[in-house]
C-alpha cells in the first residue's frame, strides 16, 4: 500500500510539471502572438498614413483648376476659337464661345 501510494504522488508531481511546462509554451506563444499582432497594427497603421496622402495626392490633381493649369502651362493646350469648331448641323452648335460653354460645364 505504501509503494502504491509513493507512486501515486510520483504520478501527480509528473502530471503537475507537464501541466506547468504547458502552462508555460502556451503563456510563450500568446506573448509571441500578441508582439506579432502589435507589429501589424503598426504596419497597417503607416499604410493607413500612406493610403490618406495619396488620397489627398488624388484629390489634387483631379482638381479642374490644376488639370486645366497644367494643360495650358506644361502642355500649351488652349481654348478653341469659334472659328477654330466644326459642327455637323446648325442644333449642335453652343450659343455663344465653345470654351465658355466647356468652362461651364467643367465647374459645374
Amino acid at each position: 500500500m505504501l509503494l502504491r501510494a509513493q507512486r501515486n504522488i510520483i504520478y501527480s508531481i509528473l502530471l503537475i510539471g507537464v501541466i506547468c511546462v504547458f502552462i508555460v509554451v502556451l503563456t510563450a506563444y500568446a506573448t509571441e502572438l500578441r508582439v506579432e499582432n502589435n507589429r501589424l497594427i503598426e504596419e497597417i497603421e503607416v499604410l493607413q498614413g500612406e493610403v490618406d496622402t495619396l488620397n489627398v495626392e488624388i484629390k489634387q490633381a483631379n482638381n479642374i483648376e490644376r488639370i486645366e493649369s497644367v494643360a495650358i502651362q506644361q502642355l500649351g493646350m488652349v481654348y478653341p476659337d469659334s472659328d477654330q469648331c466644326v459642327y455637323l448641323s446648325q442644333e449642335e452648335s453652343p450659343a455663344g464661345s465653345l470654351a465658355m460653354v466647356i468652362r461651364e460645364n467643367a465647374y459645374n
